[in-house]
């Protein structure tokens, strides 16, 4: 037992000295690699991302979604953790679509209080653009009626 509580007060003082930080970066970067290479690596990297911004509650929400955008409905499923590939865009990305007058600490307090639901990349910008109005977004339709 006095051994434990030796080696446990060498390796606290170890973790904190500069040789012991850069040993557990590195190995949290080696996980993080290893992580990456699969699809379930990545979807639990994003779920633990997710869950730190925006709560549990959100996180196992994320996590029931369908890989799909709810406006768009295309054939093709979105990948809600996609590889990180240089050059690649991330307009094929989907994102947590929330109610903006809610903030993302509101979202980890409330466990019931949900996104709207998850969204392409070009719907997040468009959204954005109008500035969620549906007054603009009617403007924007009848001009496009009007100038077929």
């Amino acid at each position: 037992q006095n051994n434990m509580a030796y080696a446990r007060k060498r390796q606290e003082t170890y973790v904190n000295t500069a040789k012991g930080k850069a040993a557990i970066n590195k190995s949290r970067k080696k996980e993080q690699t290893k992580l990456r290479s699969t699809l379930e690596g990545r979807i639990t990297l994003r779920y633990r991302k997710v869950k730190c911004e925006w709560g549990k509650g959100v996180a196992d929400w994320w996590l029931k979604q369908e890989p799909k955008c709810v406006m768009c409905d295309k054939d093709v499923l979105y990948n809600k953790a996609p590889t990180r590939k240089k050059g690649r865009s991330n307009l094929a990305e989907l994102v947590i679509d929330h109610n903006h007058k809610y903030t993302r600490k509101d979202y980890r307090n409330n466990p019931k209080l949900l996104p709207r639901g998850l969204i392409c990349q070009r719907h997040n910008l468009s959204l954005g653009m109008v500035k969620e109005s549906t007054t603009e977004l009617r403007r924007m339709i009848a001009y496009l009626k009007k100038n077929k």
